[in-house]
């Protein structure tokens, strides 16, 4: 504590037990005290920064607000949520899409619309997602599906069971992520059906995204979306993370490869446009795939597990390579 002299010392104990125990407004102190309300909030304000007030918090287990205020100040986010490690991958996803299921109820309102991508980890959201109120929004799938994906992870089957659990909507995209060529996306994209769920997505007020990684099991692999040559080709150019397909390099540069022409989803340059996109990412091999995309600057709210939380941050001490 800083050295006081008395009299100054005795001035700010009784003004801050009025205020922190007996719970008097300043408006009471001030009057009590014989001063004005300005001058009693500076000196309570240096109660604290002398310590004679000390505030102390105590942290449920496993929050690391210290932690989540990194991201916020390195990357600009608007949040960071960190959920602690635990050995089960299935588990580690559950706490994670918990928390994004929280943060999802206190961003909806009435008339929001939520773009919505694929994955196991946004697949896990709805388990969780229980608004206390019924809430009239749109869920809007932000990429085509795949066949040879379970349904819980394909947009439209994710956009259907968040709308479920708030009496909301959702907005289907029928069409697959990857087509065989560009002009056959060009054809899906000049039917009304396909081209009116992009632009419902592209002009969503939450993205909802997932995170994937660029290594042989990835998750559009396992989509049959790409094969494994074509993940090792994106690799050697650099690309180390998706969101919605659209591949990054680990200083967020967009890597343009040859599949890109058959992609249907919404771009980089949408994703940036919607106000506020929410990442969710657990699992093993994601680090440098979300450095790159926070590098990108496509997201503005970040859902984490603590391992992958603390290695992004020791790629940007080392560098980000």
């Amino acid at each position: 504590m800083v050295d006081l002299d008395r009299e100054e010392h005795e001035l700010l104990a009784r003004i801050a037990r009025r205020w922190y125990y007996d719970r008097r407004t300043q408006g009471e102190i001030a009057v009590e005290f014989g001063l004005s309300r300005p001058k009693v909030q500076r000196l309570l304000d240096r109660a604290r920064t002398t310590g004679v007030v000390e505030v102390h918090i105590e942290m449920p287990m496993g929050l690391d607000l210290d932690l989540e205020q990194q991201f916020v100040d390195v990357f600009g986010l608007k949040a960071a949520l960190v959920s602690p490690s635990v050995s089960d991958p299935d588990e580690q996803r559950s706490l994670v899409a918990r928390r994004a299921a929280g943060h999802l109820e206190q961003l909806l309102v009435d008339s929001s619309v939520v773009a919505i991508s694929h994955g196991r980890d946004i697949g896990a959201v709805p388990r969780h997602f229980r608004p206390s109120n019924d809430i009239d929004c749109l869920f809007a799938s932000a990429m085509g599906g795949s066949p040879k994906v379970d349904a819980p992870t394909n947009p439209n089957e994710i956009c259907r069971s968040l709308a479920e659990r708030c009496s909301g909507r959702a907005e289907s995209l029928y069409a697959p992520a990857y087509v065989e060529s560009e002009e056959v996306r060009d054809q899906l994209l000049a039917q009304d059906a396909v081209a009116h769920a992009l632009k419902v997505a592209a002009g969503a007020d939450v993205g909802l995204v997932g995170v994937g990684g660029t290594d042989d099991n990835c998750t559009m692999v396992r989509s049959g979306c790409l094969t494994r040559g074509e993940v090792r080709t994106l690799r050697k150019q650099g690309a180390v993370g998706d969101v919605l397909g659209n591949y990054v390099d680990i200083d967020g540069e967009h890597i343009v490869a040859p599949h890109s022409g058959r992609l249907i989803g919404l771009s980089i340059d949408d994703l940036r446009s919607i106000p506020t996109v929410v990442a969710v990412v657990s699992g093993q091999e994601k680090p440098r795939a979300i450095l790159g995309v926070l590098r990108a600057g496509i997201v503005d709210v970040l859902i984490v597990d603590e391992a992958n939380a603390h290695q992004v941050l020791d790629l940007v001490q080392k560098g980000g390579d």
